[in-house]
C-alpha cells in the first residue's frame, strides 16, 4: 500500500475531534447528577496507564498500524482473526456516530426529512475524504479544530452570566458508587476509544511522537468536553440535563444578549457535525485498512466506498429508536468495548515486550 504521512500536529487536530466526538453533544453517562464532571476527570486519570501502553506499542512497532502488531505478535492466522474484531469495532463505532447525527437531525434539525437522509450525506463526504487519504482529513482536522475551539469559548463566555453555581452542591449528592459507575461510561465512550488512533499510527513516522500525540490529544479533549459539561449542569441543573438527549444545543439556545444576540445554537450543531465527521471518517480509514490488511490489498482506497455504504445502511437499522441507542450506549458499551479498548492491547503489549526482549537475547547471543 502507498505510504502516507501525516504531521505530528494534524494528527494530534484529528484525535482530539475524534474523542470529542459525539460526547460533547449527547453529553456524557449521567447516573452521578451534578458530580458527571468530577467523573469527566477521573475518566482522564483512568485512561492515562492504557496510553502509555498505546504509546509503549508504537515504539516497539514504529511505522505499523495495529493490525501489523497484531499480525507481528500473534502470527498471521490469529493475528487475522483478531485484526477481524477490530475491523468490526471500528466499522460499528463509525455506524454509532453516523446514527447520533441521524437521531439529532430527525429531533430537532430536519424533523420531516428521512433520517438516512442526512446520514447518507455525511457518509458520502467521509467516503469522500477517506479516500483522498488520511493527509487530507489531517489538513481538515487543524482547521475544524481551531474553529471548534473558538465556538466553545465564545459560547462559554456569552454564557456566563446565565450560569447558577449551586447546581454544583452538594458533590457527590448520588454518592460515590454512582461516581464511580460514570467513570467507567466516560473511561469507555470517550478516551479509551483512542485505540482506534492505533489502526492509523503506520502514517506517523516519528516512534517518538505517539505518546505526545496520545496525551495531548487526551488533555485538549477533556478540557472542551469538561467546559460543555460544567456549562450544560450550570444553565439547566443536573435532573434537566438528565432528561434531555442534546443538552448542549439546549443550552446553548437559552443564551440571549442583550435581546439582539440570540439563536445561536446553530454552531454547536456545526460543531456537533464537524466532530461526527471527524470520528466517522477516521473509523471508516481504520476499518478499509483492517480489511486492506487482512486481505492484502494493494490499497486500502479500493474498499472505501463499499465499507462507507455498508456503514451508513448499518447505522440506519441497528437500533430502533434513540432510546435504545442511549442504553446502549451509557450502559451496554463500557462491556461490550471493554476487551478492544483494555484486554486485547495489554495482552499485545506483553506479548510484544516479551517478543522483543527474546530477539535482543537472540541478537546478543549471536554477537558473542
Amino acid at each position: 500500500m502507498n505510504k502516507e504521512i501525516i504531521p505530528v500536529g494534524h494528527m494530534i487536530s484529528v484525535t482530539v475531534l475524534f474523542t470529542v466526538g459525539t460526547s460533547i453533544f449527547m453529553g456524557l453517562p449521567g447516573q452521578s447528577g451534578n458530580s458527571k464532571w468530577i467523573a469527566l476527570l477521573f475518566a482522564m486519570v483512568l485512561v492515562v496507564p492504557l496510553i502509555l501502553i498505546y504509546a509503549r506499542l508504537h515504539v516497539l512497532f514504529p511505522g505499523k498500524d495495529l493490525f501489523d502488531m497484531l499480525i507481528a505478535v500473534y502470527g498471521r492466522v490469529l493475528g487475522r482473526m483478531i485484526s477481524c474484531l477490530y475491523i468490526w469495532y471500528a466499522f460499528h463505532l463509525g455506524a454509532l456516530a453516523l446514527r447520533v447525527f441521524g437521531e439529532f437531525s430527525r429531533s430537532v434539525a430536519l424533523t420531516e426529512t428521512p433520517m438516512l437522509v442526512p446520514m447518507l450525506c455525511l457518509g458520502l463526504l467521509c467516503i469522500w475524504v477517506v479516500k483522498a487519504g488520511i493527509e487530507v482529513l489531517g489538513r481538515s482536522a487543524k482547521l475544524l479544530l481551531l474553529f471548534t475551539i473558538a465556538v466553545n469559548l465564545i459560547i462559554f463566555t456569552l454564557s456566563i452570566s446565565k450560569l447558577e453555581y449551586h447546581h454544583l452542591l452538594p458533590l457527590f449528592d448520588k454518592g460515590l458508587q454512582s461516581v464511580l459507575s460514570d467513570t467507567m461510561g466516560t473511561f469507555s465512550v470517550t478516551f479509551a476509544e483512542i485505540i482506534i488512533i492505533l489502526g492509523a499510527f503506520s502514517t506517523i513516522s516519528n516512534k517518538a511522537a505517539g505518546k505526545k500525540i496520545l496525551f495531548g490529544s487526551v488533555l485538549i479533549s477533556g478540557m472542551i468536553i469538561l467546559s460543555a459539561t460544567l456549562r450544560n449542569l450550570l444553565m439547566l441543573g443536573p435532573e434537566v440535563v438528565s432528561s434531555l438527549n442534546f443538552p448542549s444545543y439546549v443550552s446553548a439556545s437559552r443564551i440571549n444578549v442583550g435581546d439582539f444576540l440570540s439563536r445561536i445554537e446553530a454552531s454547536t450543531a456545526v460543531v456537533f457535525v464537524i466532530t461526527t465527521f471527524i470520528k466517522a471518517s477516521l473509523c471508516l480509514y481504520v476499518a478499509s485498512c483492517g480489511v486492506a490488511k487482512v486481505f492484502k490489498l494493494k490499497s486500502y482506497r479500493s474498499v472505501v466506498l463499499q465499507m462507507g455504504l455498508l456503514m451508513i445502511y448499518f447505522a440506519d437499522f441497528v437500533y430502533k429508536d434513540i432510546m435504545e441507542m442511549q442504553y446502549f450506549s451509557y450502559h451496554i458499551y463500557k462491556i461490550y468495548a471493554f476487551p478492544f479498548q483494555v484486554i486485547i492491547p495489554l495482552v499485545l503489549w506483553i506479548c510484544a515486550e516479551i517478543m522483543v526482549s527474546r530477539s535482543k537475547h537472540k541478537q546478543v547471543a549471536s554477537q558473542q
